[in-house]
């Protein structure tokens, strides 16, 4: 672990005050983090100590005390570490204060323009940096709610407002679709509204970090002004429906004060307005991200990359393009157009390998983050001339990339041209031209012979006073060649070998021998000895000095020119920054249809391109042969089993799978969502043939959680997130739910269960996938027609101590499933044999006290036989199973030999009673 730096104070005074002005500090806000700047390190107090000691350090021997108060100290490069960890992984807001505790800085999860500097953007991956502001203004029968969301990473705008229910659903989309990583909402006048509790809810289940302003803050006055300062476009308020939006423009108010940007003049004209409309993408709620993996839960995701949708579609060779993919999986497309455009993009690069491979491995890896270098150039602050040669670098590989596209539209057919010319060409084409002024600059100015030495500076003859320093530089070094030649023939030394001229940073140009050879300069007056150290003994002349020292000067000038020059070519670059920002968005699209194109050609059994049918199509279908999923298959040691899907409009809307645990029902339910979700983005889906119908969206109800901190129980979430649903869902949607009604007692969540899926299947009719242990859901398929019953396979044999061994075949097929086998599950992961035991026990008990119930839930559960037709069954079974034992000598004959016997007895001898006897009859159905 590095050393890290102690507190240092002038005296004591100055440490008692400032611990005293710690103490007296008000109550720190919930979720956030206070630091203080020390100049060249940071230091944490009290619980906020503690915390980083914990997280960041993994210790807390790194705590230390004074003054009675407990501190950590960081240095710059752990400072980045927590500032990551903070604002991305735990949500938390940070500030960062002087050593008098003024506070200097602030930053959150949406806005970290003012520690920018001290983050590694490049590790957010595709992660947006979104803000929105909400101003809800509630009417009789719905809400309507105004947002303004800001990417200050992407320098984009949304103002607008839509209706919404009281359950906030549309709200929970829009989220999920502009990934906001932070809301601002008004302060409330009762926290214990149940109307704010629900708000809160869905803001948190969209992993978004709440920031509550004064309602004046959510002021509309001078708002158009303000907005049209940032965009640099007095008509673009006019475009859709921004002006009149007046709760929309309330929440721009406050969202431009809370991020301060209307105080840096560098961001006026620098933003574009962006037209977010909420129906133009398919809807996802946040059950349906998690339950389909779409994006990695953590940094870790268990050390396996393909555990999400999101990493296992990410070869993007660019950050643009990774960028682009995580906003597509956020926004699937509804628009069938849009996605058979994406499709067919996908299946020439799927078809043409040499190109893919060019393009991944020759070109789009010399894709620089674009966004960030153009934020580094309007900030010329941080910027230097090392970017200017980046971009330099990027643009003289577009014209290879267009090369490339243009011999693929040669040979293409006259649909594919016109996507390719529409799609890339054309684009790249027209915003390469004005390009070539800013490549021409660079190659004119910028030293591009030094690069390979890993130097950036300006060529000398592109300024005279450079050209004047270089000459008088360069006659300088050859004095001192000359110095250094004559002192090596006078003391004897090779001039190479023996005697070396250096740059030294405390001496200037001087000469050194090494302490071996130090008795060959001693006699010699003309020679002054500057200093001894380990590496030798360094000295000069008084001519070698003079000179050093002009050049030094020399050296300062050449530098204070070169720099000037360098700002000037900063800022000349900086004013391409929209021409460069609108060309990565080209290439990005271009990165993630390779990247699409690749993950379907090298799928462990390839994907294919998908059949697909229009969104309102009334006899809209999907059929999915040998469907797998796609992030399950990738991992090491399985073999995927895979199955068929089918749903019909007005045919079978309604699926409802049971079976065993651990059966794969999960599975199977969610690697359908995953699928529509992957075509409708544009890539390639993992089956043998797919024809899927457009879904405006997919909605989920699976697992179990809580959020004890919010009060909020287990069975609540389930109810809110099922009621957000219903109100959701049009005929359009995709329905995924996975043991609903599992929180509460079994006749309450079976009675729900059966309520929710009538609704659906009868009024809704959308498609829906319901994987569900209440076996007696399954009769809903006799009430409607549109219903049908799945279950995943499990081959169930006696062994000879009388329990079950269960092979679990992962195989979807018709009809229902009478058993859960939840207690075999209890015996795979080894529980006591004395458990195990009771628990059979205690359900044969319960099977048994049911059977007495006049209860329509156990109903089919009990046999229909009379007790005489059960007790005369029973005997003729154990009368045949007797003749069948004094018959057969089992240590002579094969298993299969004896079943046949048993069959020659049922079914000769005995097949006259067997027919008659109702309770076999029943034993033989089931």
């Amino acid at each position: 672990m590095s050393s890290r730096p102690e507190l240092k104070f002038s005296d004591t005074t100055d440490e008692r005050s400032f611990y005293k002005k710690f103490q007296k500090l008000p109550a720190r806000p919930e979720n956030t983090l206070r630091v203080v700047d020390k100049n060249d390190y940071y230091t944490v107090l009290g619980e906020d100590a503690t915390f980083v000691a914990e997280n960041i350090y993994k210790t807390n021997s790194v705590i230390k005390e004074a003054n009675g108060v407990s501190y950590v100290t960081l240095s710059p490069a752990v400072m980045s570490n927590l500032l990551q960890l903070s604002l991305f992984e735990k949500g938390a807001k940070v500030e960062i204060y002087d050593k008098n505790w003024e506070l200097i800085k602030f930053a959150s999860p949406g806005n970290i323009e003012n520690v920018e500097e001290l983050i590694n953007i490049s590790e957010l991956g595709g992660s947006a940096l979104v803000v929105v502001a909400l101003k809800i203004v509630n009417k009789s029968d719905s809400k309507t709610i105004g947002f303004c969301f800001i990417d200050t990473n992407g320098k984009e705008i949304g103002v607008s407002e839509f209706i919404d229910n009281e359950l906030y659903s549309n709200l929970e989309s829009l989220l999920i679709q502009i990934d906001a990583k932070e809301c601002i909402i008004q302060s409330p006048t009762n926290t214990n509204d149940p109307d704010y509790t629900k708000l809160i809810g869905v803001i948190d289940r969209c992993g978004c970090v709440v920031t509550e302003l004064k309602n004046n803050d959510f002021n509309s006055k001078d708002i158009e002004q303000d907005l049209t300062r940032l965009l640099g476009d007095e008509l673009a308020l006019s475009i859709g429906d921004v002006a009149t939006s007046s709760a929309g423009l309330s929440s721009a108010s406050a969202i431009l004060n809370y991020l301060g940007l209307l105080t840096d003049d560098s961001n006026f004209g620098q933003f574009k307005l962006k037209n977010h409309v909420l129906n133009q993408f398919m809807k996802l709620d946040s059950a349906a991200v998690k339950s389909l993996n779409l994006f990695p839960t953590s940094k870790t995701t268990n050390g396996s990359k393909n555990s999400n949708i999101y990493d296992l579609l990410n070869y993007c060779k660019s950050v643009g393009g990774s960028r682009l993919l995580n906003q597509w999986i956020k926004q699937p497309l509804i628009e069938l157009d849009d996605i058979l455009a994406r499709h067919q993009l996908v299946e020439m690069l799927v078809e043409d390998t040499q190109l893919r491979s060019t393009l991944q491995d020759d070109l789009l890896i010399s894709i620089p983050d674009i966004r960030k270098l153009n934020k580094k150039l309007t900030k010329s602050t941080y910027a230097n001339l090392e970017d200017v040669v980046r971009i330099y670098q990027f643009l003289i590989k577009v014209p290879d990339i267009l090369d490339q596209l243009e011999s693929k539209y040669n040979e293409a057919d006259d649909e594919l041209k016109i996507l390719l010319d529409v799609n890339w060409i054309s684009p790249i084409k027209e915003l390469s031209t004005p390009l070539l002024k800013l490549q021409e600059l660079v190659e004119t100015t910028v030293d591009l012979e030094s690069l390979d030495r890993h130097e950036f500076v300006i060529k000398p003859d592109y300024d005279e006073k450079l050209l004047q320093y270089r000459a008088r530089l360069d006659e300088i070094q050859q004095q001192l060649k000359e110095i250094h030649l004559q002192v090596a023939d006078d003391l004897g030394l090779d001039a190479e070998k023996k005697l070396k001229l250096e740059l030294n940073s405390n001496h200037g140009w001087c000469m050194r021998v090494t302490r071996n050879e130090e008795r060959a300069i001693r006699d010699k007056n003309y020679l002054k000895q500057l200093q001894t150290v380990k590496a030798g003994v360094f000295f000069t002349t008084d001519k070698m000095s003079e000179i050093s020292l002009e050049s030094s000067q020399i050296q300062n000038k050449y530098n204070k020119q070169q720099s000037s020059l360098v700002k000037e070519i900063i800022s000349i670059t900086s004013t391409y920054s929209p021409v460069l920002e609108k060309l990565s968005l080209i290439l990005a699209h271009l990165d993630v249809i390779v990247s699409f194109a690749h993950v379907s050609a090298y799928a462990p059994v390839p994907y294919v391109r998908p059949t697909m049918h229009p969104l309102y199509d009334p006899n809209g279908k999907t059929i999915v042969k040998e469907a797998r999923h796609p992030c399950v298959e990738v991992q090491d040691g399985v073999t995927f089993i895979a199955n068929d899907v089918e749903f019909i409009k007005n045919q079978v809307e309604f699926l409802i799978i049971t079976g065993p645990n651990m059966g794969g029902k999960s599975t199977y339910i969610r690697q359908i969502g995953t699928i529509a979700l992957m075509a409708q983005i544009g890539c390639f889906v993992p089956a043998t043939e797919a024809e899927l119908c457009v879904f405006d969206a997919i909605l989920a109800r699976v697992g179990a959680g809580d959020s004890q901190l919010k009060g909020v129980s287990t069975f609540m979430v389930e109810m809110l997130e099922t009621a957000s649903i219903l109100k959701t869902a049009t005929s359009n949607s995709l329905i995924i739910i996975d043991e609903l009604g599992r929180g509460t007692s079994t006749y309450d969540g079976f009675g729900l269960a059966w309520a929710i899926s009538d609704f659906i299947a009868a009024k809704v009719h959308c498609f829906t996938m319901f994987a569900t242990h209440f076996h007696e859901l399954t009769k809903l398929s006799e009430k409607l027609n549109t219903v049908k019953n799945l279950h995943v396979v499990a081959h169930v044999e006696n062994n000879s101590n009388t329990a079950q061994d269960i092979t679990l075949l992962y195989k979807v097929e018709p009809g229902i499933s009478d058993q859960s086998f939840g207690i075999h599950v209890a015996e795979v992961v080894k529980f006591p044999q004395k458990i195990v035991s009771m628990a059979k026990r205690k359900a044969a008990e319960l099977e048994e006290y049911n059977d007495n119930k006049e209860d329509p839930y156990v109903a089919d559960k009990r046999s229909k036989c009379t007790n005489e037709e059960v007790a005369h069954g029973s005997e003729l079974l154990k009368k045949i199973l007797k003749e069948w034992r004094t018959s057969v000598d089992f240590d002579k004959v094969s298993s299969t030999e004896a079943v046949e016997k048993l069959k020659e007895l049922v079914n000769g001898q005995y097949k006259d009673d067997v027919m008659n006897s109702k309770y076999i009859q029943e034993v033989l159905s089931l």
